[in-house]
């Protein structure tokens, strides 16, 4: 069997294990990366996009047998859904993991939004709060090279700048703005893990409207970008290496973790320290898989918290053709929000709730060639199709809401161990039901997205059915203090092994409109300084 030896072994390659092996690496402290998925080029991954007839989030990066992940068009086969909603996370598994994908968005999260019981009598509080994290999103925001207004925040206060200037607002923006100024709602520019100009070897964002599923020039930061630098500083990385258990000794610390190569071969990992860095769904499922006699419940879970209060957001689009051109499908999928409805004294009641301006149009990368054929089959065809193709893409509209759901313990994903994927792992079973509180803002916001294609003097105008996000996963392994109510402290260290660390955004408690990602990687730094320290780094 292959053994493995490090002083840190982190299991996932995205953005919260990246963090924590650079930081280390930086320091001289030996790290082993394990990732159960391949190694991708871009150039590859772009070819995969664009033969994909699907389009969706995972177009370019195929699961594959011995790794697999959620396709975009396979949910129910992927996860075992026992309702009543359906779930639609997806993540990925490859070397630099889900952000590949992401939209790009590097928000903090606001201070109310860790003290969301003190403030609003909602939710729950965070056992941390912004000023402990602050220094941290100053750093990450560094690394990533975040783009943003110097003149608006997002509600998360700054004592440092932008690192670069905000990514221009587009013509679309620009267009909607006076209409939404005449309903007494104000649109700012997002800041962004985006290169607004020449930033760290990467260049700037030139538009290309596929940031979902993937920057083909790299402006847009993902997490390859620190997990090859963590290589290059000496930390191994061992690809296509699927975790499949986590092994517990008598003094309940972590002794080693298992895993299975695409042959079928096993080998294993051994270290002083581990840190779980697998994303939200798979972080509780190794977790919940690796049970033993002596842990029936699995690893780190003597709470039986360990999948519980999983999060997402409920989302809403609503679509229409305005009078005048608004030019879509160019620059950046997002660029401009309405920033009414994110927080207030309101969320005792109901959702906070994030409204994007959609540079992406009706369908996003699916647009064209759907609206191509609805014309073809109206019977126009050569200069006719093109030129009608042209002056109703240039008015497509689409305004999409985001809102909050609350901590649920019954909303959770757990394993069956009677349903198993291609790897032969248990299935991830998820249980999710949207509340009142979260549809309530929803709905408050998506009357308002009507308004403004009123005052656009749009025509079509249309509301989908609210669904999950595909993007957006938390909780299931959740920090703070008791133990029983818990699965990991503060320092995101597991209550029940004192030599294992879980990372990412599993452990957050709430799941606000501002984007979880950037709070997973000063989390990280975090536990990268305590290891460090633990550790004897050499800084």
């Amino acid at each position: 069997m292959e053994r493995l030896e490090a002083s840190v072994v982190i299991v996932g390659t995205g953005i919260a294990g990246n963090h924590v092996a650079f930081k280390l690496a930086e320091q001289g402290i030996d790290v082993l990366m394990l990732e159960a998925g391949p190694r991708l080029s871009r150039v590859d991954a772009v070819e995969n996009f664009a033969r994909n007839t699907e389009k969706g989030p995972n177009s370019p990066y195929p699961s594959v047998p011995y790794a697999p992940h959620p396709p975009d068009d396979q949910l129910d086969e992927f996860y075992v859904q026992a309702g009543p909603d359906q779930f639609r996370g997806l993540y990925t598994r490859i070397l630099g993991g889900t952000t590949w994908h992401w939209t790009g968005f590097a928000d903090r999260l606001r201070p109310a939004d860790f003290r969301m019981r003190t403030d609003y009598g909602v939710a729950e509080d965070w056992p941390i709060g912004y000023g402990e994290l602050e220094p941290y999103y100053d750093e990450a925001e560094k690394m990533w090279g975040v783009a943003g207004d110097p003149d608006y925040t997002w509600g998360a206060p700054r004592t440092t700048p932008f690192p670069l200037p905000p990514v221009p607002a587009t013509y679309m923006d620009k267009a909607v703005a006076p209409a939404a100024g005449r309903l007494g709602l104000e649109l700012r520019q997002f800041s962004h893990a985006r290169n607004s100009i020449y930033y760290d070897g990467r260049p700037p964002c030139c538009g290309n409207n596929t940031c979902v599923p993937i920057c083909p020039i790299l402006a847009k930061y993902d997490g390859s970008v620190h997990t090859l630098k963590a290589e290059a500083l000496g930390a191994r990385i061992v690809d296509q290496a699927l975790a499949i258990h986590i092994d517990v000794d008598e003094q309940m610390a972590v002794s080693g973790i298992r895993f299975r190569r695409p042959d079928g071969s096993e080998g294993s990992a051994h270290g002083r320290y581990y840190v779980l860095a697998c994303h939200a769904i798979e972080n509780p499922r190794l977790l919940l898989v690796s049970r033993s006699e002596r842990l029936p419940n699995g690893v780190a879970n003597s709470s039986g918290v360990v999948g519980r209060y999983l999060l997402s957001q409920f989302n809403q689009d609503t679509t229409g053709i305005t009078r005048d051109p608004v030019y879509p499908y160019r620059g950046p999928q997002q660029t401009s929000g309405v920033i009414q409805f994110r927080d207030g004294d309101f969320r005792r009641e109901e959702a906070a709730v994030g409204t994007s301006l959609m540079n992406d149009g009706w369908s996003g990368n699916v647009g064209a060639p759907e609206l191509a054929k609805k014309l073809i089959e109206a019977g126009k065809r050569g200069g006719t199709l093109v030129r009608e193709l042209r002056q109703e893409m240039a008015r497509h509209l689409r305004l999409n809401s985001s809102a909050e759901t609350l901590p649920d313990y019954d909303n959770r994903i757990d394993v069956d161990f009677d349903a198993r994927d291609s790897a032969g792992v248990p299935k991830p079973r998820v249980t999710f039901t949207v509340d009142d509180y979260t549809k309530k803002g929803l709905a408050n916001a998506t009357a308002w997205n009507e308004k403004i294609m009123k005052e656009m003097g749009a025509t079509q105008v249309s509301t989908d059915k609210p669904y999950l996000s595909t993007a957006i996963i938390c909780g299931t392994a959740r920090m703070g203090l008791d133990p029983k109510r818990s699965v990991v402290s503060p320092e995101l260290r597991a209550h029940d092994h004192p030599n294992l660390f879980i990372v990412g955004t599993s452990a957050h408690l709430t799941a606000p409109v501002n984007a979880p990602t950037l709070t997973a990687a000063a989390n990280s730094l975090r536990v990268a300084e305590v290891l460090a320290t633990e550790l004897g780094g050499r800084n």
